[in-house]
Formats: C-alpha cells, sequence, structure tokens
C-alpha cells in the first residue's frame, strides 16, 4: 500500500510546531489564570448536569468558549493530595508517609523542599506569580513557631518577626491565605497576605469574606497588572505574563452563602453558594475582558475533589445530584470522588464550544505548561506529568495517555487504562446509603475488589471482577510497577 500524508493532519502538526517555536523564541506566553475549586462535583454545574439545581451561567458561558474536558481526574480524592499533584507534576502517593490524607492540621508543608511546581517552573520564564485563597498544603509551621513551643496555638507565633510562609517557599510572589491556627483549642482561620498577618489583632476572617475576599484579591491584581491601580505588595513586572492560582475554600463546608446570593437556587444554601462562585467567576473573566487581557490568557477551571459527605442529604432533600451520573463522593476511590470538569479556555488556540472525553490527569498540567512555555521538564520533577497540549490545539488529536492512578483517603488505589476501572478494594464507597444503591440499581458483590467497565457502566453498578480475570492481572500489574507516567508513553 503506498504511503500517504493526510494533508490536514499534517497542516495542523506545521501549525502546532511553528506557533510553539514562535513563542518560545519571542518570549511572548500567555497569562495563565487557574480557578481551583474546594469540594466541587461534577454534577454541580448546569454545563455537565443538564438536571442540577444550580444554574451556573458564568462557568457554563467559559465552557461554551473553549473546551470542556468529561473525563479528566485528580490524583486523589481530597484536598491536600489533590492539589501536591496539580502543583507538582506527581502522585501524591510518591511523598511517602502521610501522601494519603490532608494530615495533622499542623503538618509541615505537604511539599518537599525544593520540589518544582507550577509557580517555579513559570518562575523561570520570569512570569509574575500569585495565590490568592486556601492552599490546602500547609504551612512552615514548625520554623514559624517561637522555641520551645509546640505549632498550631496563635498565641505561640511572633509574626512581627517571623514570616508564616506556605505558597511563598515555591514560587509564589504574591499570596493572600487563609491560614489555620488554633486559639484556646479553637480553630481560625486567619488572614495572611504576603505571609503577615492582615490584621494584627489576629482576628479571624468572617467565613462570609473568605470568597468575596479572594475574588477581589484577584481582582484587586488584575487592575494593578493592567495600570488601572498601583501597589507594591504585589511585585508586579508589567512586561512579564502573570501565573494567578485562585484556589477559594468554597463550596466547601460551611456554606456561607451571602445575603445576596440565599434563595437563587433549588438546591438549598450549597445552592446558593455555588451560585455565588459562579458570580465572582464572571466577575473574574468580566475584568479580563475590561482589561484587555483575555485575548492573552489561558484560562483553566476544575476542582480540587468530588462533593462531600452531605451529597446523599442533597440528592435526598432537593434532588440535586452533585456527582451527577457517578458514584462515591469526597475521599473515596470510586469515580464520583476524583473525577471533575476540566475547562480550559485559550482563545485563538482552542477551538470554541468543544468536548473531549479524552483521559486527563491533573499531574499533566506541569508538562503542559512546560510545554506552552518552551521548557522541558526537569529530571526530577514531574514524573506523573503529560502534556496535552496537542489535544488543546486540535480537537482530532489521538488521546496521550491511556492509563492513570488514582487514591481515596484510606489508601485504596484504583487503577484506570482505557474503559477499564479497578478499584484495589472488596468494599463499597464509605457512607453510601442503601436507599442510593437501591435508586442507582447498584448490587453488592463479595470478590476480594472491583473491576468496572466505564463504557457501558459509568456509575459503577456491576462488579465484573471474577469475569476478566486477565483484565484484573493487568491492572494489578499497573499499581504494582507504578513508574513515572512520562515513562510509559
Amino acid at each position: 500500500m503506498p504511503f500517504r500524508i493526510n494533508c490536514r493532519r499534517a497542516s495542523c502538526l506545521l501549525f502546532y510546531l511553528f506557533s510553539v517555536s514562535m513563542l518560545a523564541s519571542a518570549g511572548q506566553y500567555p497569562n495563565i489564570l487557574l480557578l481551583y475549586l474546594d469540594d466541587m462535583g461534577y454534577g454541580d454545574l448546569s454545563c455537565t448536569n443538564p438536571e442540577s439545581k444550580i444554574q451556573t451561567p458564568n462557568i457554563d458561558r467559559l465552557a461554551t468558549q473553549g473546551v470542556l474536558f468529561t473525563d479528566a481526574h485528580t490524583p486523589a480524592a481530597v484536598c491536600g493530595p489533590s492539589r501536591y499533584g496539580l502543583l507538582t507534576g506527581r502522585y501524591p502517593w510518591r511523598r511517602g508517609e502521610g501522601g494519603m490524607g490532608n494530615g495533622p492540621k499542623f503538618r509541615d508543608t505537604f511539599i518537599e523542599e525544593g520540589r518544582h511546581t507550577l509557580a517555579s517552573l513559570l518562575k523561570r520564564k520570569g512570569y509574575n506569580t500569585a495565590e490568592m485563597g486556601k492552599w490546602g498544603l500547609r504551612h512552615n509551621y514548625s520554623e514559624a513557631v517561637l522555641p520551645g513551643k509546640e505549632p498550631g496555638n496563635i498565641e505561640d507565633y511572633d509574626f512581627e518577626n517571623k514570616k508564616l510562609l506556605g505558597a511563598q517557599l515555591f514560587g509564589f510572589d504574591y499570596t493572600w491565605t487563609l491560614a489555620f491556627l488554633d486559639r484556646d483549642g479553637l480553630g481560625d482561620k486567619i488572614l495572611f497576605e504576603n505571609s503577615k498577618p492582615a490584621d494584627p489583632e489576629l482576628s479571624p476572617l468572617d467565613p462570609h469574606r473568605w470568597l468575596p475576599g479572594s475574588a477581589e484579591a484577584v481582582l484587586e491584581y488584575l487592575n494593578a497588572y493592567a495600570g488601572k491601580s498601583s501597589n507594591s505588595k504585589f511585585g508586579i513586572n508589567p512586561d512579564s505574563p502573570f501565573f494567578i492560582y485562585w484556589d477559594p475554600p468554597s463550596p466547601h463546608l460551611p456554606y456561607v452563602p451571602n445575603e445576596k446570593f440565599t434563595g437563587k437556587t433549588e438546591a438549598g444554601i450549597y445552592g446558593d453558594f455555588m451560585f455565588e462562585i459562579d458570580y465572582y467567576v464572571g466577575q473574574i473573566l468580566e475584568a479580563l475582558e475590561s482589561l484587555n487581557l483575555a485575548e492573552n490568557t489561558i484560562v483553566i477551571f476544575s476542582s480540587d475533589n468530588g462533593p462531600d459527605k452531605l451529597t446523599y442529604q442533597r440528592l435526598e432533600e432537593f434532588g440535586h445530584d452533585s456527582i451527577g451520573t457517578w458514584r462515591g463522593i469526597k475521599t473515596n476511590a470510586f469515580e464520583g470522588g476524583h473525577r471533575l470538569p476540566l475547562i480550559v479556555r485559550w482563545p485563538g488556540v482552542v477551538h470554541h464550544n468543544r468536548k473531549s472525553s479524552a483521559l486527563v490527569s491533573m499531574t499533566d498540567w506541569f508538562a503542559t505548561i512546560a510545554e506552552i512555555t518552551g521548557q522541558d521538564v526537569p529530571t526530577d520533577a514531574g514524573e506523573d506529568s503529560i502534556s496535552f497540549l496537542k489535544l488543546l490545539r486540535n480537537s482530532k488529536a489521538s488521546p496521550h495517555r491511556e492509563s492513570a492512578i488514582h487514591h481515596s483517603t484510606r489508601g485504596v488505589f484504583v487503577a484506570r487504562k482505557g474503559k477499564w476501572v479497578f478499584v484495589d478494594s472488596p468494599n463499597p464507597p464509605p457512607n453510601e446509603p442503601d436507599w442510593f444503591r437501591e435508586l442507582r440499581g447498584i448490587e453488592l458483590s463479595h470478590q476480594p475488589g472491583q473491576l468496572y467497565n466505564l463504557e457501558e457502566d459509568p456509575a459503577q453498578t456491576n462488579n465484573l471482577y471474577g469475569e476478566h480475570p486477565e483484565k484484573v492481572r493487568e491492572l494489578k500489574q499497573l499499581l504494582a510497577n507504578p513508574q513515572g507516567e512520562r515513562n510509559h508513553f
């Protein structure tokens, strides 16, 4: 058979290579705005769940302006490990002891000293870097506490002379961060700006201000970057692009919608809280437009893990299904714990109103952003990250990965390959109600593990462990020899 070239694919490839090389040579890299919510479920958006009791028009509009990945996954089903994977490009269990869950409130930073992150990677290209929100990866508590004192008690810190460092240890120039500290045995969220208390009285920030305060910090930063205001605290170089990581502690408990958003949905105060989040997403996107920054800004939207323990209560009380068609919630190994919508808007590069069913891990952003900015992934970093830039640029590109690994907070591992997913546990998701199983038609099995065909059974109702032993062996082998993903592809 004579060799033939698909001209359309060849031209797409040439355009891709040319545009990447031009960006690298000119140093004209895009701004990057990463919006990473806290405990939002796959079914909470009206663009991913037609039956949602929550309307999210601004996030929906973002999806129509770019690509929505429907098979995107966080590496873990809980906050800290998920964010570790996102920022470092490596599976959080590689960290060793304490890599599965969040760990003690006053553990030191989850990211190891000297570890590359998205921020430090972008700093190598001169980016302005900023983090506003929760952080969720702990701080240098043991270094900031007074000598002879144990970390945690707010009275045992000298913040006039000691900084409570978190994100700034890993490449972020400016930080607006809510840090957890104890006062008389009660936990408080204290606002730190650039690692110093924003309030000299160390008063806890009103939970109703957590979301709007972090969003307003993003808006203030954007205005300063665009030259509409001046504030030296940001340390902005207006001649360099920015990387903003907005990670609000929302819609995580407590649900604290402000008054003007209450009663706006049919999903109770949780729905109203999501509606408020959508409002601030709209405010940030509107600011990009009005400041003439939108055309050169990649906007990334997702969440750190699935919805919380009140998911089943919301479904029963309001008919709102935060997990959509999936099974499992936050902390679980099942799909609902780690499958999240991923939306990417990149004007002039990502075609509008696309959906992609390609398998993507949030660890993949490390290699993708390295490629966007003309960098090689350092040999000692991002070993579980594979660039999916080709998928962003070309809707017809072949999938960039065929397998991924996830885990729960209880150490249950999941191996995914193609349409198959193996859960290395005989147990159903913790706290899954009987009425929910009956509603979804889930039958409990008595096999030593669980195997599901997601193509035919996305709700994970029918355990095929005993019917496909060869597939079980294959996926167990993937867990037994989990080399870096870059070595697999």
